[in-house]
């Protein structure tokens, strides 16, 4: 192999990689432009989402705010937060007698004639 033949052999090897490099060059570039689309694209159905967001919330708060001021719905709801008060207080009431009856009634083991630590009777 000359001088020359050697030369022509890493010209050769530079300009495919050259060539080589310009397509990972054009295909980055073109990765660029489709990740600023989709980039812009996500961002225009963010902001779409957040409109339509506000405007629900908009609309459920205008609901609430116009039945509050509604005497009809007021006394609706007075009556229905007063259910919950006489169902929470008749369930506290009921569970405070069912702990009272277990604290009151004797344990299974006693008065029974048998001593529960030796499972033996007392002879009573």
């Amino acid at each position: 192999m000359t001088g020359n033949q050697a030369k022509d052999a890493w010209n050769e090897v530079g300009e495919r990689f050259s060539s080589w490099g310009r397509l990972v060059a054009d295909r980055y570039k073109e990765a660029e432009t489709t990740t600023v689309d989709s980039a812009r694209e996500a961002q225009h159905k963010l902001e779409e989402s957040a409109r339509d967001l506000t405007e629900q919330l908009n609309r459920a708060f205008t609901a609430v705010g116009d039945t509050l001021r509604d005497p009809k719905a007021k006394e609706n709801l007075k009556e229905a937060v007063r259910a919950l008060g006489d169902a929470v207080s008749v369930t506290v009431s009921e569970t405070g007698d069912e702990i009272r009856k277990r604290i009151a009634r004797p344990a299974p083991d006693e008065g029974d004639g048998h001593n529960a630590s030796s499972g033996e009777s007392t002879g009573t």
